[in-house]
């Protein structure tokens, strides 16, 4: 399945909106758009999961790269994420690096 990111662009913070799986195919294109970003300069970055059901070891490497260019200080939020993403996230020890919210309204 394709990947659609739509970049909104709020006051402290940037979200990605990702819509399809993130696999090895599309990895890059997330990648892509990071890469894009300032992320030495965010205090946030939120990724919406909500539309995505899959994220291969190649996705988990693009959220590991934005963690690793971001400020100290800054937090990358993975929001709507599914049971099994976040099952993942958790087992791999990525956990420890982002947050994990239900909702934008818990930011």
């Amino acid at each position: 399945m394709a990947l659609s990111i739509d970049v909104v662009q709020g006051d402290v913070h940037v979200t990605l909106v990702l819509s399809g799986d993130v696999d090895t195919k599309t990895a890059p294109d997330l990648l892509s758009k990071l890469t894009a970003l300032e992320l030495h300069t965010l205090e946030q970055l939120r990724l919406n999961l909500a539309e995505v059901e899959f994220v291969s070891s190649a996705g988990l490497r693009a959220i590991v790269f934005a963690k690793q260019k971001m400020p100290h200080s800054a937090r990358l939020f993975l929001v709507s994420a599914s049971p099994m993403i976040v099952d993942t996230i958790t087992k791999t020890g990525l956990a420890q690096a982002v947050v994990i919210v239900d909702s934008e309204d818990e930011i």
